[in-house]
């Protein structure tokens, strides 16, 4: 038995050649999306990418979700050990959750076609929701499990298949908006069959939507954060065509997509940044998770600094080599943008301490002034100043995120380390032994996994003294061990 253990154990990658890995997995990744909002644009100009913005805003809509309602919990308080991960329930959830809204999406994109609104895109998108989420499903479990090598396969597989189909769609002639979704949902499903293969388990239909209940004491509070966080910082977008005009808005998402490819930044930060921040909770308290926030917070700042300026001062440059001269009117909305992300990047570090502490109660509250303050500038802004009043709101909103999350994490660091005296708790050393206060793990677990397990005890047990609002008391204890 402790063969394949330790086997196991060396197998995972850690330190700098796994943010190496994950940042080149980002850049693959968000490549994808990038190349297929080019080709669009120049098959079809600014009219038909805003018709494709739309349908990319829904799909990272339902991206968010899923991450919230599957992903992000069960990275936070699952275990990092494959045997007892629940790989196969998380993707039983993953598909049923993706065929159902893909299900919905298409009924909803064939009644507005009906009434004469043009919804192509989005009707395209529907079939490929289901690939699409487990590709990303397989990612994201690659992170938690700490192989960035399987996530960055994963990746390339779906690119080089994407290429393929693209690149037979342009011998073939055929460009519109339809194909060229179908090519990235073509490479999605490749990525989700060899994420598929890599995690090496074996496939049953049933465990999926109970799966889904067992996390949603915890979920629920993902989702809500999550939803309060895309609409403060994307899904005003969604009524932005009606307020700016399908080209204006075309010509907006042209200049977003310039700064778009830092979204991989937060995002690796947030792959490498939530499983390594709970780890240290797990291992030395509060204490550890302040020691390690600002390191995050000084990496991600100086990455977007760097590529911010870079595209704020060429920004016309570049809209109109990889454009079109049409796309020029978005130079503003680039500059503005990396203005937003240089905000959004002050509050990240912050941002992943509060979900590897588990506040996403008090991070939603955060979340929420900040949309709120989105809402009503999108209402004003757009239509007094047009382009640039879209492109003000993201500061205004990014301005109130990166204030709210340090004030709450502030919160979270001053409770913590009170309670942590007054109570004389001592958090293990990592692979030391856990203190008997705590729940001991099953005497015929393997040692690693037992530690680990015993870990995960102290974590839930330490969040229910320090945070008891914040925490579900009433799950049954297998579910807080699995959870």
């Amino acid at each position: 038995m402790t063969e394949p253990i330790a086997a196991s154990q060396q197998s995972r990658i850690g330190g700098s050649r796994a943010a190496v890995l994950t940042m080149a997995d980002q850049v693959v990744s968000s490549a994808s999306n990038f190349v297929v909002g080019v080709l669009v644009a120049r098959a079809g100009g600014a009219s038909a990418l805003g018709s494709f913005g739309i349908a990319l805003l829904i799909w990272l809509t339902v991206l968010g979700a899923h991450r919230a309602v599957i992903t992000d919990p069960m990275t936070v308080v699952g275990s990092t050990d494959k045997r007892y991960a629940q790989l196969r329930e998380g993707m039983l959830a993953s598909l049923g959750l993706g065929s159902l809204v893909a299900g919905v999406l298409a009924a909803v994109a064939g009644a507005l076609l009906f009434a004469g609104v043009d919804a192509v895109a989005i009707l395209a998108l529907a079939p490929w929701l289901p690939s699409l989420l487990m590709q990303d499903y397989w990612r994201a479990m690659a992170f938690r499990l700490q192989r960035a090598d399987h996530a960055l396969i994963n990746d390339v597989v779906f690119a080089a298949v994407q290429g393929l189909v693209t690149v037979a769609l342009f011998a073939l002639d055929i460009k519109n908006v339809t194909a060229f979704i179908a090519s990235w949902g073509a490479g999605a499903t490749a990525g989700a069959v060899i994420g598929l293969h890599l995690a090496r388990i074996r496939i049953h239909s049933r465990g999926g939507f109970a799966h889904l209940r067992h996390l949603w004491p915890r979920s629920r509070w993902f989702l809500a954060e999550f939803s309060t966080t895309f609409t403060g910082f994307q899904g005003y977008q969604l009524v932005l065509p009606m307020l700016l005009g399908k080209d204006e808005f075309g010509s907006y998402r042209a200049g977003a997509s310039l700064v778009g490819p830092a979204l991989l930044i937060f995002i690796a930060a947030g792959n490498v940044g939530v499983p390594e921040g709970v780890r240290q909770l797990r291992s030395h308290g509060i204490p550890g998770l302040r020691s390690y926030t600002p390191r995050v917070t000084f990496a991600v700042l100086a990455l977007i600094v760097t590529y911010g300026a870079a595209v704020a001062l060429l920004a016309s440059p570049l809209l109109q080599r990889i454009y079109g001269p049409q796309f020029t009117a978005g130079t503003i909305v680039t500059q503005l943008m990396a203005a937003q992300y240089l905000l959004i990047a002050l509050g990240l570090g912050c941002d992943i301490a509060l979900k590897a502490a588990g506040q996403m109660k008090q991070l939603w509250r955060t979340r929420a002034v900040s949309a709120i303050i989105s809402i009503v500038c999108v209402i004003v802004l757009p239509t007094w100043l047009g382009i640039i009043g879209a492109g003000l709101v993201g500061i205004l909103s990014g301005l109130a995120y990166a204030v709210g999350v340090a004030l709450a994490y502030r919160q979270l660091c001053r409770r913590g380390i009170l309670d942590e005296v007054a109570d004389g708790r001592h958090y293990a050393k990592p692979g030391a032994a856990v203190s008997a206060t705590t729940n001991a793990p099953e005497a015929d677990q393997p040692a690693d996994v037992a530690s680990e397990m015993a870990s995960s005890s102290q974590l839930s047990l330490s969040n229910r003294q320090q945070f008891p609002e914040h925490c579900d008391t009433n799950l049954p204890p297998e579910v807080e061990m699995k959870y």
